[in-house]
C-alpha cells in the first residue's frame, strides 16, 4: 500500500483511555515526508492561532509519536485565584498496510405491519 498518514488524537477526559481520534491527515510522499508533516503539526496543532496564544510543549514519545500539551490559564471574575486549564494531543505516525472497501448497506426487508398483517398480505 505505502500510503502514509498522520493520525491526531486528543484526551476528551481524565485517564488514559479517553483518546479520541480527531483527525487523519493523509500525506504525499513517503515516511519521511510524514514525519517532517507530523513534527509540523505538533508545533501548530491546534489551528495555529491557539498554539500560539497559550502554553505549548512538545514532547517526542517514540521516533513516530508527539505528545503535545497545551494550557491556558483563566481568571474568572468571581474566583479567587486564576485556572490553568490543561489539554493533551497525540500524534503518530502511521503507514496503510491493508484496507477493504466498506460494502453498502443492504436495506432491511420490510415489517410487516398491523394493517398488512389484518388484510393477510405480505
Amino acid at each position: 500500500m505505502g500510503e502514509w498518514y498522520v493520525f491526531v488524537e486528543r484526551n476528551t477526559g481524565y485517564g488514559e483511555s479517553n483518546w479520541v481520534l480527531k483527525d487523519r491527515v493523509h500525506v504525499e510522499g513517503g515516511r519521511e515526508q510524514a514525519l517532517a508533516h507530523a513534527e509540523e503539526l505538533s508545533l501548530t496543532w491546534p489551528g495555529g492561532r491557539r498554539a500560539k496564544e497559550n502554553g505549548h510543549r512538545v514532547f517526542r514519545t517514540a521516533e513516530t509519536s508527539w505528545l503535545v500539551e497545551l494550557t491556558e490559564e483563566a481568571w474568572h471574575p468571581d474566583w479567587e485565584e486564576p485556572h490553568t486549564f490543561t489539554e493533551y494531543f497525540r500524534l503518530t505516525v502511521a503507514e496503510l498496510v491493508a484496507s477493504k472497501e466498506t460494502p453498502p448497506a443492504k436495506r432491511p426487508a420490510p415489517k410487516k405491519g398491523v394493517l398488512r398483517r389484518a388484510l393477510g398480505r405480505d
